[in-house]
């Protein structure tokens, strides 16, 4: 078998117990042969400050535009929060798409998957994955045109020990990631 494809992924939350980072985790352990996925370290991001990008961007920024530069797709999962995407997941897009920081847009052309996971039981994060999607097509990411994940129920559909075991959601986040190795191989140059 070829290589598989690299992808990084990021939950728009610093929370370490948050249900979309458990989502993250649950999607990493998931992953079929042709991807292979990382988390990126979120912790250390500042929000933007253009007088921090002019002075000295931190090593932290510059390390996770790196990692998105080299990946072959980035996955992003998102929480909603009052009907929208949250604060860290818009500033981790507006980071990355900023030219005037090394190693500059890395959204540009870069495949994107969109998931979210919502703590109620009618919410599947909507209104977040749509705001994400506007967002990110600004910089020129390409996300993928159908087949987002957004979940109801919160932690209902993990385990004790944060696997996530809802049939249904195993079901969503499956047929996502092998949508996605196609979306990452039909963009390739």
């Amino acid at each position: 078998m070829a290589n598989p494809l690299k992808v990084v992924a990021f939950a728009g939350s610093l929370r370490k117990e948050s249900i979309n980072r458990l989502l993250l985790r649950s999607v990493i352990s998931m992953v079929p042969e042709d991807l292979a996925i990382s988390e990126l370290d979120i912790q250390d991001i500042p929000l933007f400050n253009q007088d921090v990008e002019d002075e000295d961007p931190p090593r932290s920024v510059v390390t996770f535009k790196e990692s998105i530069q080299s990946a072959d797709g980035l996955l992003i999962i998102t929480p909603e929060y009052n009907w929208g995407m949250p604060a860290v997941t818009k500033n981790l897009i507006d980071w990355a798409s900023r030219r005037n920081t090394a190693p500059g847009n890395v959204l540009l052309n870069k495949p994107v998957s969109i998931m979210s996971i919502a703590g109620g039981v009618t919410s599947v994060g909507a209104l977040a994955r749509r705001q994400l999607r506007d967002v990110i097509v600004y910089p020129r990411a390409i996300p993928m045109p159908s087949g987002d994940v957004g979940l109801s129920g919160g932690l209902s559909n993990f385990d004790g020990n944060g696997n996530l075991v809802n049939e249904a959601a195993r079901e969503a986040v499956a047929q996502n990631l092998n949508a996605f190795a196609g979306w990452i191989n039909r963009l390739a140059p």
